[in-house]
């Protein structure tokens, strides 16, 4: 994972609202996921703005709580009929 330089910063921030996520990602040589996370990081993607075109972010997976078993009413403990 490559450090963001200024200069790739500034041309991000200019080709944001004219450009697609993938453009820009092919022209700066970087993965569209990066392009999104920093353009969010950035603020030019926000829940308050409208969505840029083609902007794929995915939802965060629930979490899955493991299925506990509550019984009703314990057993007996000394009336064993077997």
């Amino acid at each position: 994972m490559s450090r963001w330089i200024d200069e790739e910063l500034r041309e991000l921030v200019t080709l944001w609202p004219t450009n697609s996520a993938p453009q820009i990602a092919e022209r700066l040589h970087r993965q569209h996921a990066a392009i999104c996370r920093k353009a969010m990081l950035l603020g030019l993607l926000s829940p308050d703005l409208p969505k840029h075109f083609y902007v794929n972010l995915r939802k965060p997976r629930p979490r899955l709580r493991p299925k506990t078993r509550i019984m009703a009413k314990p057993p007996p403990v000394g009336d064993n009929p077997f």
